[in-house]
């Protein structure tokens, strides 16, 4: 990659590029506060570099590492192949035994399917619905041909959506165990309730596919219908009823409580992008409608299905367009979009689709965020681009295990450190880890070994995930982006698990979820640290 490598950089090293190997090294020199911590910090990129090199020493220790939030997390995507297989056995459907496709039945199971419970033991059956369903055991070919991983990743959704129908409880208690066993303690978590219902009645009300010039007649004739309203509602209910009902099957009301029950969880309304324009405009309506309002924990709007779908390049700019319009009306909803998940070698994707969608979604569209952002060096004008980002402060959501899978994108071909080194801020996610059979643990691992990443940087890129959460509240910083210095009225406190903070501070983390999560993540980073520099 041309950088230094994390597992070669000693600690003194680390201390002379933080201007404290003169603080630091003189026995008899009392170092002031910040400089201790630095300190520790170097010590423990030194102990990184010395396990490095050792893939379950390196596993365990950023198993152990505090990393602020999952920004990037299709709720849909994310549960193992065999949690699903349970869920579908449970309820009595049925797996086609060529597609791996789960039907609801008849029961019996028609010619060609087999229970879904046939696949819950251990056998040749099994082994074939979770590879179907997930990234396991696929290999991708030598050529460097990206279509297989695409077409086998984006394939699994259909063949296992049937399982997950009824189960958002199931699914958010899963990934909630596993955010906590990880060190996370905020998900913002992708789901779309009610879309199937609301584009039916976009059809009974006639709408038809706007234009450009015809998003206001569209967005007032479909609200000012009270069907509208009641969808707008039931999906407000949809995730009220599973998040309550996930606390339920973690246990929250016993004693002890989970760590499980403290992972913050929000939603983003994930619009489809690969449908017609009327329908995709509706479900960015229902989205911005649900996050104005503050209803059903939804913080934020984004928009999904692979972005070389043949109508999604078709509308890409349209899509833009109708983000930033309903922007322009509530500029206060957030906005996180997927853009630049593309490479060369993708069927129907050619150079004009890489040079403008990432400049689009952040110029016309309004995107408070990026996800994937993996074309960047294809767009025309990067370096206008990311001083653009840099100066508006968009984060980009770096899912590198998915990037790798679905476009083979990785070391030097991925922009990571060309966003770094501009000064765009960036978090580390996961994306999908059901169907990629991974965690943020791995995807921190891969920011180690692939992308040459130090503690430092890791520790930078966990904050910007919080930082950039769409969760309610004031920042614990000061300024967006940069680490250096509490706000009012935290300035003269410590964050420290075994010590808490000052009087006017914990008002203020309790008045602030998202200054909260900062908090206990400063706190967790303290401990570890201590922990770790001694090791």
């Amino acid at each position: 990659m041309g950088k230094w490598h994390a597992s070669r950089w000693p600690a003194v090293a680390v201390l002379t590029a933080l201007g404290l190997a003169a603080q630091v090294l003189p026995a008899a020199a009392a170092p002031p506060a910040q400089g201790a911590q630095d300190a520790e910090q170097a010590y423990v990129q030194d102990y990184l570099g010395r396990i490095a090199d050792s893939p379950s020493q390196l596993r365990r220790f950023l198993a152990d590492m505090p990393k602020g939030g999952d920004l990037h997390h299709h709720l849909g995507g994310a549960v193992r192949a065999e949690s699903l297989i349970g869920y579908a056995a449970h309820d009595g459907k049925c797996i086609d035994t060529t597609t791996h496709v789960v039907t609801p039945g008849p029961r019996p199971c028609a010619a060609g399917q087999r229970p879904a419970a046939d696949a819950v033991p251990p056998g040749p059956f099994r082994r074939d619905v979770v590879r179907a369903w997930s990234m396991d055991g696929f290999v991708l070919p030598p050529d460097g041909d990206p279509q297989p991983g695409h077409d086998h990743f984006f394939g699994a959704f259909g063949k296992f959506a049937e399982a997950a129908t009824g189960h958002d409880a199931d699914m958010l208690a899963e990934v909630a165990r596993a955010a906590a066993a990880e060190h996370s303690g905020y998900l913002e978590t992708l789901v779309t309730p009610e879309a199937g219902t609301l584009n039916r009645l976009v059809d009974r009300m006639r709408l038809k596919d706007p234009g450009a010039g015809d998003l206001a007649a569209f967005r007032s004739t479909l609200t000012a219908d009270p069907r509208f309203e009641a969808l707008v509602r039931q999906a407000a209910a949809d995730t009220g009823r599973g998040m309550r009902d996930h606390r339920t099957l973690l246990g929250c009301g016993s004693d002890p409580v989970p760590r499980a029950c403290a992972v913050a969880i929000r939603f983003d309304y994930q619009v489809l992008r690969a449908q017609d324009p009327r329908y995709v405009f509706a479900q960015q309506i229902l989205g911005f409608e649900l996050v104005r309002r503050r209803l059903g924990g939804f913080v934020g709007v984004n928009m999904v299905q692979p972005e070389d779908a043949p109508i999604a390049l078709r509308d890409y700019s349209l899509h833009m367009n109708m983000v930033g319009y309903l922007k322009s009306r509530s500029p206060r909803v957030r906005v996180s979009l997927h853009a630049g998940e593309l490479t060369e070698g993708l069927g129907g994707v050619d150079g004009h689709d890489l040079s403008f969608h990432i400049d689009e979604a952040v110029r016309v569209a309004g995107a408070d965020r990026i996800g994937h952002g993996v074309d960047l060096a294809h767009e025309q004008d990067p370096a206008a681009l990311t001083a653009r980002m840099r100066r508006q402060h968009i984060l980009v959501e770096a899912p590198l295990i998915s990037n790798a899978q679905i476009l083979r994108v990785t070391g030097d071909r991925h922009p990571l450190h060309t966003y770094l080194d501009r000064g765009v801020p960036v978090a580390l996610a996961t994306d999908d880890p059901g169907v990629s059979r991974t965690d943020l643990t791995a995807v921190f691992q891969q920011g180690v070994t692939d992308q040459e990443l130090n503690v430092v940087q890791l520790r930078t890129l966990a904050r910007a995930s919080l930082d950039h959460a769409f969760v309610e509240g004031r920042d614990l910083w000061r300024e967006r982006d940069q680490y250096d210095a509490y706000a009012q009225p935290c300035t003269q406190d410590t964050p420290d698990s075994h010590r808490p903070p000052s009087r006017t501070c914990r008002a203020f983390l309790a008045a602030s979820p998202k200054a909260a999560l900062q908090w206990s993540l400063e706190a967790d980073w303290r401990d570890f640290e201590n922990r770790y520099a001694r090791a």
